[in-house]
């Protein structure tokens, strides 16, 4: 303990002293925005003047031409040799996006889970690539901490940085992580606002100005109020809003420093979704909904199953270019996320089963005795500081990346016990009764309150090494140290601790070959490291002293890639082809969050296909597809011994995305755009085991867009047409099932 105290009182001091301190007055993250100036009013055929258009920091329409925004990751996604899948903004306003989930249905393979591990993880839980990725959702490139449903209000662009990525982003990272870029300011003045209604009470309002002060600063400000009841859900309303205001100084010089805070807040109903159950003579088992229960059916309360969260975020990015041959980064964040949830778990029975497909009485449902409720308070602090070398020795050019990854959690939760009556409960399996309203109290267990700090040191570096003008190596490596502390108590019962502490080193090597700036081929090793005491803040029931003596997840990619920049720069066509390995992999049961496997291995071979930009410059396409011949290859328990061979679970073998838009008569009164696309996975199994199953989903969209003038904008936007049965988050013998057929209008206004 003696160790651990005196590292996180280092790292404390050191986030807040030297990196705060340094990010307000010196040194912070995204690059600088370019500056360009802002054209004119243009007047179009027919007398329709088109608005001035602000293009600082915007992205090419090509993705592969623009940069992860990261002071870690310099030059071009064209550069990086490892998949990267971009969601500009364009794309995320034509689809009228407002969440992060709805942003990642443009990434094949990311998939969402429940609530898992005793409760303790709702929120954005992703599944990249199939491997549990709930740490590994970053802003900005720092960490976004805390549990909770991000909206899209404040999003440039979302980025799926796919493969083992421990180098860059330290502890787990095994498929990859999601990283959002955030409206910043820019210099130029700009107002735009939108308002979409939608069928079945969908109100969503929307805000973002921009105001430059001087030569070089800028303030920007970002909100959004939304009311929604999901369509074709049985489900009471929800109801989030929030505030970002931004302020930047030195755009456009050597020295740029960005100030952002973010004030969230939402109270939505809660859905731990259908039991999964298997029908008499099958070996595999389906949602309940998948044999005649109503699609809209939710076994919730309306009282009490509410999942609630407030955020307050408070961002310093400074940017030093210090010479033709250094510059500096150093970021820091601030977090706080108070959270309060409870659901209501529906199971049904053997007697349940057997009514629902061979009769005999009504089929009833039970209430699990889990998914108790609870309240979290979560606070984060992280700094990174790096730097960026350009330099040459004996004839050989070098772009080197040296840093200091510096963050500390601390994680508060207290659980609520229901009376006996709720485990008593029956209800009919197709007419649940919503009304319910179950009392509960303080838990007196012996883990009724929880507390996790999480601290971790990380020194990283890589060089890039140009052999000739065509051909690079890069080569990196990450040592990182990470201790977890954790005590338990409550009612009369003595206090429990737990302490993880590991240190483990990342590689990280490629070769490159770019024959030209347009076209560059790459083949890669990376690996990343999960380590035990991870997931104690997000999945406290994972808390134990078998789980904190286990040996750290290990997680390797080979990848080979191609990328190709055509029709002058405006498409840009990926391919890759990878192998991803887990070794000790863990699992934990659903019900109690018990770890009860370690030693797995398990093994990802995928093919990655995509395009995005424009054909031509009225033709807008965004086109993805992925391939995962996925299985686990070894148990470390014997009793698990029938998993091996078995197909990892959340994985789809197959997945694809499409969206495209057209503009037909640009630039005159007679302007539309028109476009849609699709979504697609086949099935996915919910468990190790194979014996549950979610059916594949398919939601086809599509939009229609009209500028009456030059500030205002109409369109209409319909979703998920076929009207098909698409479950949106999976986890164990349950599934979430999403929207139904639902259509949107949206008037938007900028000036």
């Amino acid at each position: 303990m003696t160790m651990v105290s005196t590292l996180r009182t280092a790292v404390s001091s050191t986030v807040f002293g030297t990196g705060l301190a340094a990010g307000m007055v010196f040194v912070g993250g995204a690059p600088a925005h370019a500056q360009t100036a802002t054209p004119d009013p243009v007047q179009a055929p027919g007398g329709v003047s088109l608005p001035q258009i602000s293009v600082q920091g915007a992205q090419p329409e090509n993705t592969l031409e623009g940069s992860t925004g990261l002071g870690r990751m310099p030059g071009r996604i064209q550069d990086q040799p490892q998949t990267i899948q971009v969601v500009p903004r364009e794309i995320m306003q034509q689809q009228g996006v407002t969440t992060l989930g709805e942003a990642l249905r443009n990434v094949p393979g990311i998939t969402s889970s429940i609530g898992e591990g005793n409760g303790g993880v709702n929120g954005d839980q992703l599944r990249i690539r199939g491997f549990n990725s709930q740490n590994d959702l970053y802003v900005d490139g720092l960490r976004d901490f805390g549990s909770f449903r991000r909206d899209a209000f404040t999003f440039e662009e979302v980025q799926a940085i796919l493969g083992p990525s421990g180098v860059n982003f330290g502890s787990g990272a095994a498929g990859g992580i999601v990283n959002i870029n955030s409206r910043t300011p820019h210099l130029g003045n700009s107002l735009g606002a939108e308002v979409t209604g939608g069928m079945e009470w969908l109100l969503r309002a929307t805000a973002d100005a921009n105001y430059q002060f001087s030569e070089t600063g800028a303030f920007r400000l970002n909100m959004m109020y939304q009311q929604q009841r999901i369509t074709d859900r049985d489900m009471p309303g929800g109801e989030r809003w929030g505030i970002a205001p931004s302020v930047a100084f030195g755009l456009g010089t050597d020295t740029t420093l960005t100030l952002e805070y973010l004030y969230y807040r939402y109270d939505e109903p809660a859905d731990a979704g259908v039991p999964i159950v298997t029908r008499p003579g099958n070996t595999v088992g389906q949602p309940v909904t998948e044999y005649g229960v109503n699609r809209a059916t939710w076994y919730g309360s309306n009282f009490t199953d509410r999942d609630q969260a407030t955020v307050n975020r408070l961002t310093a990015r400074v940017q030093h270019r210090a010479n033709d041959w250094l510059t500096v980064y150093n970021d820091t964040r601030l977090g706080f996320t108070d959270k309060s949830y409870s659901f209501s778990i529906a199971s049904c029975d053997a007697t349940c089963v057997g009514r629902l497909f061979n009769g005999g009485g009504v089929p009833q449902y039970s209430l699990s005795g889990g998914g108790s409720p609870y309240t979290t308070q979560t606070w984060g602090v992280q700094n990174i500081t790096s730097g960026v070398f350009n330099f040459n020795t004996w004839g050989l050019r070098h772009q080197a990346t040296l840093g200091l990854d510096l963050w500390y959690e601390d994680f508060q939760r207290t659980t609520y016990s229901y009376t006996a009556t709720r485990t008593a409960y029956r209800g009919n399996l197709f007419a649940p009764n919503n009304d319910l309203n179950f009392d509960y109290a303080l838990s007196t267990g012996a883990t009724a309150q929880r507390q996790n700090e999480t601290t971790q040191a990380a020194v990283f570096a890589s060089d890039r090494i140009w052999f000739t003008p065509e051909i690079s190596v890069l080569g990196g490596l990450r040592w990182t140290r990470q201790q977890s502390d954790y005590t338990a108590y409550g009612g009369t019962n003595p206090a429990s601790t737990l302490n993880a502490d590991n240190s483990f080193l990342d590689p990280r090597v490629s070769v490159i070959w770019e024959p030209t700036p347009q076209y560059s081929l790459y083949a890669s090793y990376a690996q990343s490291t999960f380590a035990p005491g991870s997931n104690w803040a997000t999945q406290p029931g994972q808390a134990s002293a078998n789980n904190s003596n286990l040996d750290p997840e290990q997680n390797t990619i080979f990848e080979v890639g191609a990328r190709a920049s055509v029709l002058d720069n405006r498409l840009g066509l990926t391919a890759s082809i990878y192998q991803i390995e887990k070794n000790n992999a863990t699992e934990t049961d659903p019900a109690t969050g018990t770890v009860f496997a370690s030693g797995d291995q398990q093994r990802i071979r995928g093919v990655d296909l995509g395009a995005t930009g424009r054909i031509t410059p009225a033709w807008l396409i965004n086109a993805r597809y992925s391939y995962m011949n996925s299985e686990t290859t070894g148990v470390g328990n014997p009793a698990q011994s029938a998993n091996v061979g078995k197909q990892v679970q959340y994985v789809p073998e197959h997945a694809a995305s499409l969206w495209t838009s057209y503009d037909i008569a640009q630039g005159t009164p007679f302007n539309v755009t028109v476009g849609g696309g699709f979504t697609w996975q086949t099935s996915v199994y919910t468990n190790v085991a194979n014996t549950a199953e979610v059916p594949y989903a398919f939601s086809l969209d599509a939009f229609i867009q009209h500028r009456i003038n030059e500030q205002l904008t109409v369109r209409l936007n319909g979703y998920n047409l076929t009207d098909n049965r698409n479950y949106t988050q999976v986890f164990g013998n349950r599934a979430v099932m999403g929207p139904g057929r639902a259509v949107t209008a949206s008037v938007g206004v900028s000036f």
